[in-house]
C-alpha cells in the first residue's frame, strides 16, 4: 500500500497519565501539529479505559486528516474505518494480522536491529518497518540498540517506507536524518514536554521533509 501518510513525525502516545481530561487534551494538541501519522500505545490501559480514549483519539484523527494506527491491539482495528495497526515481536504475527485485517488496513512492524526481519516484513505484506532504539530511551529501557549500519543498509535495499524510533529528540533529530528515514517515532520525545504541540511543531520544521 502506498499511503501519503507515512511520512514525517510519528508521535506515539504516552503510558501515563493525570486523567482522561488532560491525556486527551495532550493529544489533540500533537493531533492539531501538522503531523500525518499518530500511534495510540495503550498496553497499560484498562480495556474500559482504552476504548473510551480511542473513540475521541480516532474522531480527533478524522477531523485532522491524520492516519490513526493502533499498537498491539488488531481486534480494535476492524472497529474503525481507516485504522492501522502495528505489532511488534510479542504481538499477533503480520501473517495472522494480514489475514484477519484484509489487505486494505495499513501494518507496521518492528524490527529493533534486523535487517533479515525488516526484508521478511517487506516480502510479506509490511506496509513500513521500524528500526531501534536509535538511542537509549526512558520509555522502554530493555530496548535493543540498532547500529548504524543497520540504518543505512534499510535505506539502500528497502522499497517501503521506514521509520526510526528510540531516544529521539530535537537535540539529536538532525543526526538521525542523515539516514534519511521516511517516519521519525518519539514518546517522550514529545510528550513529556511542557508543550508538546510547540515540541512536535519544532520536530516537523527539523526533519524538513
Amino acid at each position: 500500500m502506498n499511503n501519503i501518510k507515512l511520512r514525517g513525525i510519528y508521535p506515539v502516545s504516552i503510558g501515563t497519565y493525570f486523567s482522561d481530561k488532560s491525556y486527551i487534551e495532550n493529544v489533540e494538541s500533537v493531533i492539531k501539529s501538522g503531523i500525518n501519522i499518530f500511534q495510540f500505545r495503550s498496553k497499560s490501559f484498562s480495556r474500559r479505559r482504552k476504548n473510551n480514549l480511542l473513540k475521541s483519539i480516532y474522531s480527533l484523527c478524522i477531523n485532522n486528516d491524520v492516519q490513526l494506527i493502533i499498537n498491539d491491539h488488531y481486534d480494535l482495528v476492524k472497529k474503525y474505518d481507516g485504522i492501522g495497526l502495528h505489532v511488534g515481536s510479542n504481538d499477533i504475527d503480520l501473517l495472522t494480522a494480514r489475514r484477519y485485517l484484509g489487505e486494505e488496513v495499513i501494518i507496521g512492524v518492528s524490527c529493533y536491529n534486523s535487517i533479515e526481519n525488516a526484508l521478511w516484513a517487506e516480502t510479506n505484506g509490511a506496509d513500513y518497518i521500524s528500526l531501534g532504539a536509535v538511542y537509549k530511551t526512558k520509555s522502554k529501557e530493555s530496548a535493543i540498540i540498532c547500529p548504524d549500519h543497520v540504518l543505512s543498509k534499510a535505506r539502500e535495499i528497502l522499497n517501503i517506507p521506514i521509520c526510526v524510533i528510540g531516544g529521539i529528540n530535537l537535540s539529536n533529530i538532525s543526526y538521525v536524518m542523515k539516514y534519511k528515514p521516511d517516519m521519525i517515532s518519539m514518546i517522550s520525545g514529545i510528550f513529556e514536554k511542557d508543550n508538546p504541540s510547540k515540541e512536535c511543531k519544532k520536530l516537523i520544521k527539523n526533519m524538513k521533509l
